[in-house]
């Protein structure tokens, strides 16, 4: 099965989801898709697309959140470092990229639920901080920050931080061990 490097355009598939008349946002959907991934190991079901479209069937957005689906899921198992979070570009307001952060995080854990994965309550462990932090972030509040260069560094050491968190989230349910090379210090406070 062939599968391409990147990601579609935030644009293009917020575009497939409002003609779908759709409830979710972009980066829910890939946050979705990446923890159903990460609690299924990449088990391939129709579950995951059945929660974003509902009965609605179109067959451009089936074949974007395909391409979504096996994109995420190629870039996770292979411990790629190209994985990223679908996110609003660097250009668009701080507040807006914050709240699709915060987005991004709710689908990931709403994923993992229903991937059945136990995401409270779970014995401590880098995978349980990892949780728990991603769960703080999907409560970030937003609106009040500013264009400058401290908020827009903290944002990208959140959105870094979440994006190896996830890499570490899928090969830790997977049962698969991290990388010798990788540095465990980033991925923990």
């Amino acid at each position: 099965m062939s599968y391409t490097t990147q990601l579609p355009s935030y644009t293009e598939l917020a575009e497939a989801l409002q003609k779908m008349q759709s409830e979710f946002e972009p980066a829910q959907v890939h946050g979705l898709l990446c923890g159903f991934i990460c609690g299924t190991s990449g088990e391939l079901s129709a579950k995951w697309e059945k929660l974003i479209t509902g009965s609605k069937k179109n067959q451009k957005t089936h074949v974007l959140l395909q391409e979504l689906y096996e994109t995420s899921y190629h870039q996770l198992s292979e411990f790629s470092f190209e994985f990223s979070l679908l996110l609003p570009d660097d250009e668009t307001d701080i507040n807006a990229r914050t709240e699709s952060l915060g987005l991004w995080c709710q689908g990931f854990l709403a994923g993992l639920q229903q991937a059945n994965v136990k995401i409270e309550n779970r014995e401590p462990s880098e995978m349980t901080e990892a949780l728990d932090d991603i769960i703080e972030i999907a409560q970030v509040s937003y609106g009040n920050i500013s264009e400058n260069d401290d908020d827009e560094s903290a944002y990208f050491e959140l959105l870094e931080y979440v994006r190896l968190a996830v890499l570490m989230i899928y090969h830790e349910l997977k049962g698969d061990n991290l990388p010798a090379d990788t540095d465990q210090e980033d991925l923990s406070h």
